[in-house]
């Protein structure tokens, strides 16, 4: 008899043991997986620069790759046409000032005449055509001047901004018209990353804390600044647009990371229980199997459960489905 007691106490002893189990809170074994999505450094200005006025090229001193500041001078166009047409300009304007002056001075001469009966109201009203055709001449050769002047500006290519040459499009001794392209000009100040990410990644991807650039050694941190409302017809992706803290070559590429802020649950934690997907956790003392309808096998899977949720941890392979 009490050789059976024995044998059914180590019975009931290794079905107690079998159906042992641990918990653990979930904020203890979540995972955050980290996304990623290619990504670019480009110029937030890239000015194709071309000619406005026709001429032969005299001098291109930019050299493709060559760093220049705002202002700098990055071609010229032969100038000796644009100088006679402006010094043309100003003897016009010389001798219309000369001839305006002249009818105002005869048009005051006739105000003083008619005041005393020597002139004639028709005469009068000749004088005061004549000042204003004068004066609306002056007024043309003025503009004709400022033209002229513009016009001589413009056979100096200067750079808008501070940047890189990327490209020399022109060479010397070509002949420019207007329109002709001379050089590629990309900003190196004002920068900007720009990736393509999946739309349904989007939310995870708004949703972060952090998000970073890896294009080399070490990380740079980065800023959202804006999604393109925009989808790629193709890709079905969203242009997404960050900026730096710290200046990046434009042309750089690499790719922009960021962790998820939903918890996510091991893949191992994951149960199969009547054909379902999903995770004991513990309710009232007991576990309780939870369903994960979008659980894919060998990936962790995201879950809408408070942190301080105990899962069960050891022994979780030997539960059977709650009820």
């Amino acid at each position: 008899m009490l050789r059976y007691l024995a044998l059914g106490a180590c019975l009931l002893a290794g079905a107690v043991q079998a159906e042992s189990w641990t918990a653990r809170p979930l904020r203890e074994i979540a995972v955050y997986p980290e996304s990623r999505a290619p990504a670019q450094v480009v110029p937030l200005d890239e000015a194709r620069l071309a000619a406005e006025v026709g001429g032969r090229i005299v001098a291109l001193p930019a050299q493709q790759g060559a760093q220049v500041a705002r202002g700098a001078l990055l071609a010229r166009i032969d100038d000796r046409q644009y100088r006679i047409e402006l010094e043309r300009a100003e003897a016009q304007l010389r001798v219309l000032t000369s001839r305006a002056r002249l009818a105002e001075a005869q048009f005051q001469q006739a105000e003083s005449l008619a005041a005393k009966n020597f002139i004639s109201p028709d005469g009068l009203r000749i004088r005061r055509t004549e000042l204003e055709v004068q004066q609306s001449e002056l007024a043309a050769a003025r503009a004709n001047l400022a033209a002229a002047r513009l016009a001589l500006d413009k056979t100096q290519v200067r750079a808008p901004f501070a940047g890189v040459v990327r490209e020399r499009q022109a060479s010397v001794g070509d002949l420019a018209v207007p329109g002709t392209p001379l050089l590629v000009l990309a900003a190196t100040g004002h920068t900007e990353v720009r990736a393509r990410v999946p739309a349904a990644q989007l939310a995870a991807l708004e949703g972060a804390r952090a998000w970073t650039l890896v294009a080399g050694a070490s990380p740079l941190p980065l800023k959202l600044e804006r999604v393109s409302p925009l989808v790629d017809k193709a890709t079905q992706t969203r242009e997404v647009i960050f900026s730096t803290s710290e200046p990046v070559p434009p042309g750089t590429a690499g790719e922009v990371r960021w962790m998820t802020p939903v918890p996510h649950l091991p893949a191992a934690y994951v149960q199969q229980r009547d054909g379902r997907p999903g995770v004991f956790v513990v309710r009232d003392g007991k576990p309780v199997f939870q369903s994960l309808p979008q659980f894919q096998p060998g990936r962790p899977v995201p879950v809408a459960l408070p942190l301080d949720t105990a899962v069960v941890d050891q022994g979780r392979q030997t539960l059977g489905a709650a009820r």
